[in-house]
């Protein structure tokens, strides 16, 4: 199956390089873009537990320990 996307020039273009700087298709950057281990990673946020989300009150109380309030 074929898809068209649209994305800027300058996004377009940087993929393009990317891509034949790996030896690939455009199609097969953009997959191992969105497959490969940078992509998977989860954002880690300092002092927190990975998997836990925070309530609005566990982010005031926080902002308001480091703050002094």
């Amino acid at each position: 199956m074929t898809v068209t996307i649209k994305v800027p020039e300058t996004t377009r273009d940087r993929l393009h390089r990317l891509a034949a700087a790996h030896g690939l298709t455009l199609a097969q950057q953009i997959e191992r873009l969105l497959t490969g281990p940078a992509a998977q990673q989860k954002p880690a946020v300092a002092d927190y537990p990975d998997g836990w989300p925070l309530s609005a009150e566990d982010i005031d109380a926080e902002l308001a320990r480091r703050f002094g309030l």
